[in-house]
């Protein structure tokens, strides 16, 4: 038997299987965590789990376990500390993105050398150890009370609303006037979405598709450099930060709209920084669809749906009264005729082909009603566009097919906020 005095300066007795269940589940959360710490606020949770509601968040209680660890020989050296925290990588990686990813990226590296399968599940062990410990340190999950409205009437138009290069983590120190980082993307996406209601009210839309075009996170690891170097933050922060301003972005829309989500990968979305080594679809989108998809079916909110893409995160088409749409990032896109391409891999007669990666904004029209579009950047002009001669303010795009039949492809402005 041990105690301790808690927070009302009561002593508090507890039993020998408290004790024993208490050191169970530390060791168990110190084995979840890459950094071997205990998380006591969960620790006093999963002792309420286990029926016993005499632990606590305290000082005086943590200090009870480690002297109940230290004559028993149950607490770890500093060495077995570091062992452990290397052990404990696979096992935080099913609890970081899901049981499903962990047995989809079993299935692709079977296939793989040994050598390289080392290289690739202890790179995403890392980063899927610091995703969970973003989500705990990171998030913020509220819901307001609109997100709950019933579902509109379904309007004659529809517009799909485009999310490209985002590039969240990156930051640009005053490029030509263009200065980005977090807190300005969070502007702009703000502006973004007064713009959309504003065009969308004024149009009589009640249905809009979100379909976000890849390079969400920045990932300075695939240019080979150091990971601080231009980044705000590391790439677990990244992604939690990029699904959270997404998943604002649709429940804000939702107040007013019936509203689809959709999201394809870009180059900088990238698992691993090298293109050639890299698995396809193994990128940070789906992570962020996977999360995306976990809320709107917990939220069981009536103006929200996910749509999957394809296998690999590499495209989605949909048909938005009549027209026939694809959409990719575009960085894997050559030669003049890029919709004719797709429309005859697809055997599908597309009538828009919508893509990003260039961080500018053009139409081209290559037919009648056939269109190659190309959507703009949140992050606008950096010293990369600089050195290559192809700045361009910060802007988003979306189309727009009214009752009638009529398309509009327009750009939005974003770059003063």
């Amino acid at each position: 038997m041990r105690s301790y005095t808690n927070k009302e300066g009561e002593v508090v007795e507890v039993s020998q299987e408290h004790l024993d269940i208490a050191v169970q589940l530390k060791r168990e959360l110190q084995m979840a965590s890459p950094s071997h710490r205990t998380n006591w606020v969960t620790h006093q949770r999963l002792m309420q789990a286990e029926g016993f509601y005499d632990s606590e968040f305290s000082e005086n209680y943590r200090q009870m376990i480690k002297s109940y660890q230290v004559s028993t020989g149950t607490i770890e050296s500093r060495e077995k500390q570091a062992d452990l925290v290397a052990d404990s990588k696979l096992n935080s990686i099913k609890e970081a993105v899901g049981e499903m990813y962990f047995t989809k990226r079993e299935v692709q590296m079977e296939s793989l050398k040994l050598g390289r399968l080392k290289r690739e599940m202890t790179l995403f062990g890392v980063i899927a150890e610091q995703v969970r410990e973003a989500l705990l340190t990171e998030l913020n999950e509220i819901i307001p009370n609109y997100t709950y409205k019933d579902r509109l009437p379904t309007s004659a138009g529809r517009m799909v609303v485009l999310l490209s290069d985002w590039h969240i983590g990156a930051t640009v120190d005053n490029v030509k006037g263009n200065s980005f980082n977090f807190k300005i993307a969070q502007a702009r996406v703000s502006k973004y979405l007064t713009r959309i209601k504003k065009i969308a009210n004024y149009e009589g839309i009640t249905e809009i598709d979100v379909v976000c075009m890849g390079d969400m996170t920045e990932h300075i690891a695939m240019r080979k450099v150091n990971q601080a170097h231009e980044a705000e933050f590391p790439l677990a922060v990244q992604i939690v930060k990029a699904y959270e301003l997404i998943r604002d972005f649709i429940v804000n829309l939702s107040d007013e709209f019936n509203v689809t989500y959709r999201g394809i990968g870009g180059n900088h979305d990238r698992m691993n920084g090298d293109k050639g080594d890299n698995i396809d679809g193994d990128s940070t989108i789906f992570v962020i669809n996977f999360m995306v998809k976990e809320f709107v079916e917990k939220s069981k909110a009536e103006r929200l749906s996910y749509v999957e893409v394809d296998h690999i995160n590499y495209s989605t088409s949909f048909i938005v009264n009549g027209y026939q749409m694809k959409f990719v990032h575009g960085d894997n896109e050559k030669g003049n005729k890029k919709l004719a391409s797709h429309a005859d891999i697809d055997n599908t007669n597309y009538n828009v082909l919508a893509m990003g990666h260039l961080h500018h904004h053009s139409v081209k029209e290559v037919g009648q009603n056939k269109y190659e579009v190309y959507v703009g950047s949140l992050q606008g002009a950096n010293n990369y566009a600089m050195k290559g001669k192809f700045l361009s303010n910060a802007s988003q795009g979306i189309i727009i097919v009214n009752e009638i039949g009529e398309i509009d492809i327009k750009r939005i402005d974003l770059q003063n906020v």
